[in-house]
């Protein structure tokens, strides 16, 4: 039966333990409203859209893997059966506890996208493929990589890891925000930091496009022009995704389309990939073995498929390592759960949790 209290009491004690992230959630949702000028009501639209969004894709992955797990670990021959039944298993009190971390990562995204659509014009890509190859011994890293990386199996081979990027990160935050695992508090932390100080505050600036549109902003003479080229024949091998998800973004960019942003300096998706491994260490071996699979082929792939310069994943890594080791001992062993919730018998983690964790 549902009580007014014990529902009060459990969002209070899941505000209290991730007070961290939902202040900073706010101080971003404030940040857009000072620089962006975006006032509340365009702001509600944003928030209910990635709202519904991230609704609908956290079901979808969190039946996703936990029937897999059922199916390849447990071996149970009705698996939907078995996710209601984790359904079940979750104590209201321990669902409730976990509200205020969801609603602070979705205000987060409501935030980021119309930040990432706004940026400004792009003035720092000639800047950041000259260090580029002044880094690299006067070549530029994806002319390092390309007789190692340009064949079209090993193409598509990291344009598909590339493409599972959003479901990887996202999966991995459900795993421990709906848990009490160790470093939770932690990976939530500088999860929302790498969004709000590297997505938005570096993205703005350095604005940059990034490589595979070095050739579309008029900058001259353009180093990318074989890269692309050979991406344009793999994709007649197999399909390299990234082609099309670049011509919508410019598309986007260009008035043609929906704009969704674009941003090259610093990666996120360098950065979040680091983040996982750095965070999984609680995990089995062989997931934290793919996390760091999944990490290597992120960067190669975010240089040969023309997203980033190097210096875009450099910039990133430092940026991600500083905030995680330098919020450690705040957050590293804190208290997770205060007592009223702690009694709860079963972790919301059980309907997100990856197999073999």
């Amino acid at each position: 039966m549902f009580s007014p209290q014990a529902f009060v009491s459990a969002l209070i004690a899941g505000a209290r333990r991730d007070a961290a992230v939902v202040l900073l959630s706010i101080a971003y949702l404030l940040l857009a409203f000072i620089f962006l000028e975006m006032t509340p009501s365009t702001w509600i639209g944003y928030f209910f859209g990635s709202l519904m969004g991230l609704v609908s894709i956290t079901a979808l992955f969190a039946a996703g893997v936990r029937g897999g797990y059922h199916v390849l670990v447990n071996r149970v021959d009705r698996p939907i059966s078995a996710i209601i039944r984790d359904i079940r298993g979750v104590s209201f009190a321990t669902a409730t506890s976990y509200l205020p971390v969801a609603l602070a990562q979705v205000t987060l995204v409501s935030v980021f996208w119309p930040w990432k659509a706004r940026l400004p014009a792009f003035s720092w890509d000639e800047a950041l493929s000259d260090l580029d190859r002044t880094l690299h011994f006067g070549w530029l890293p994806w002319q390092w990589l390309q007789p190692i990386l340009g064949y079209w199996p090993v193409t598509f081979l990291l344009s598909m890891n590339y493409s599972i990027w959003f479901m990887v990160m996202w999966t991995f935050w459900m795993a421990l925000a709906f848990s009490e695992r160790p470093q939770r508090t932690q990976f939530l932390v500088t999860f929302a930091l790498l969004w709000i100080f590297l997505g938005s505050v570096l993205a703005t600036a350095f604005a940059s496009a990034g490589p595979c549109f070095f050739g579309n902003l008029g900058l001259g003479d353009n180093p990318y022009a074989d890269l692309m080229s050979y991406l344009k024949a793999a994709d007649q091998n197999a399909p390299i995704f990234a082609l099309d998800v670049q011509d919508l973004l410019w598309q986007g960019y260009a008035g043609s389309g929906t704009e969704m942003g674009i941003s090259a300096m610093p990666s996120l998706h360098n950065a979040t990939a680091l983040l996982m491994v750095l965070a999984s260490r609680s995990f089995h071996p062989v997931i934290q073995w793919a996390l760091k699979v999944h990490f290597v082929l992120i960067f190669l792939g975010s240089i040969h498929l023309g997203w980033h310069y190097a210096v875009d994943a450099y910039v990133s890594y430092a940026a991600t390592l500083m905030i995680w080791f330098g919020i450690a001992s705040r957050f590293q062993s804190r208290t997770l759960m205060p007592q009223v919730v702690l009694a709860a018998p079963e972790p919301l983690a059980r309907a997100a949790e990856p197999p073999l964790s």
